[in-house]
């Protein structure tokens, strides 16, 4: 069993490693729960995140925060790098998150390329869609669908 900490607020994820010994000894003394991994994620100020950041004022100063915590050495990490995202349409975005805000791969001029158009083709090179949202992927530890990138 893997488990997932996603911050409640407007704040980075404490550190990965230091986090999972916690909930391992912290579930196992209380409720005798063991478990394989657990992952920290970073919130993207998107969609119902990015609506309760702004409802409270405080969208500004979250996007400061993933700026100044921006890692160059988490780029080649990045699952946008070896990974896409295909809707149930079968339209391909380079990751779950320019899915959720419809920013759709772009491939040899083609805007909305569907997976059939893609198939055998290597996307090796590709220009990645990017926006504001992509420095949550990239701040202090960096965070992927596998968790963080750096300890």
């Amino acid at each position: 069993m893997n488990l997932v900490y996603n911050p409640t607020g407007p704040f980075l994820p404490p550190p990965q490693c230091s986090l999972e010994a916690d909930y391992r000894r912290e579930l196992r003394a209380r409720f005798d729960i063991v478990f394989d991994r657990l992952y920290t994620l970073t919130n993207l100020p998107i969609q119902r995140f990015g609506s309760t950041l702004v409802s409270r004022g405080h969208f500004e100063d979250y996007m400061r925060l993933l700026k100044s915590a921006y890692r160059p050495e988490n780029l080649d990490q990045l699952m946008c790098r070896d990974l896409v995202s295909v809707d149930w349409q079968g339209r391909v975005y380079d990751c779950d998150f320019n899915q959720m805000l419809g920013l759709p791969l772009h491939r040899g001029g083609r805007p909305r390329p569907h997976i059939r158009d893609l198939i055998g083709q290597d996307l090796q090179g590709n220009p990645i869609v990017v926006a504001d949202h992509c420095y949550g992927c990239t701040a202090g530890q960096g965070s992927s669908c596998g968790g963080a990138l750096s300890e």
